[in-house]
């Protein structure tokens, strides 16, 4: 009995490490859709994700508004708020809309090339912060996955192609220090620790890296199939 409540224990500290936080960036951008009549996708955004983001943004350019965005946050894969800004996005309209036919690489698979760069440079981080949005002068959507430690301190950002996975520009580390406060995704008491802190998993990171890794691929074949009637990208399901 002993032994068994010992290795509940470690399961519970060993778990909540690795479990994603909420849906994938994709997953909210489909739930998105099917409230919005905005004309085109503008930005995806998401805060302190640990490996995702609880919430995700989802804007839309919308000339026919005053503030010419609607946005829509999504939650755990469940819309949860809608409303048009009517102040906050002047720049908006400079922004090229994002063709969605071009997204293939999902945040899942995004945070899995950061948190590698992070490990190659032995880069420790506790939180991620999300944004996604189209080159103004190549259309090629991008994200841009800032990292932070524990401090809120900003500790390396790295730009990855969602078209078709390159990096763009390699984890930049040693940047001036902005600290950014937690909203509470952490559990109280307790530093979150993801596989980005450098050997606090080991070997068990490594595992469901590569699980997350084969799930990611599937994943984005079926994201891909979803928008475009085509499928190129990872395993087939089976029913493909």
């Amino acid at each position: 009995m002993i032994r068994m409540g010992v290795m509940i224990l470690l399961l519970g500290l060993v778990l909540p490490t690795l479990r994603a936080d909420g849906v994938s960036a994709y997953t909210a951008l489909r739930e998105a859709r099917k409230v919005t009549k905005g004309t085109g996708l503008s930005q995806i955004s998401g805060d302190q994700g640990g490996s995702q983001p609880a919430t995700w943004k989802v804007v839309f350019s919308d000339p026919s508004l005053r503030g010419g965005v609607t946005e829509v946050f999504v939650t755990d894969g469940v819309v949860t708020e809608q409303r048009t800004p009517q102040h906050g996005y002047a720049g908006v309209g400079s922004l090229t809309t994002i063709d969605i036919t071009r997204l293939k690489l999902d945040s899942t698979a995004a945070f899995i090339l950061a948190n590698g760069q992070a490990r190659k440079r032995g880069l420790g981080f506790n939180w991620v912060d999300y944004d996604l949005q189209a080159n103004n002068v190549t259309g090629v959507p991008e994200w841009e996955l800032t990292l932070f430690d524990h401090m809120g301190a900003r500790v390396g950002v790295i730009h990855i192609s969602a078209e078709d996975g390159t990096i763009l520009m390699p984890l930049e580390v040693g940047l001036p220090s902005v600290e950014k406060t937690s909203t509470g995704n952490s559990d109280s008491g307790t530093e979150k620790k993801m596989g980005g802190l450098i050997g606090e998993v080991g070997e068990k990171s490594t595992e469901f890296g590569l699980k997350v890794s084969e799930t990611t691929l599937r994943t984005l074949g079926t994201v891909e199939k979803f928008f475009t009637g085509e499928r190129t990208i990872g395993p087939l399901d089976d029913k493909d």
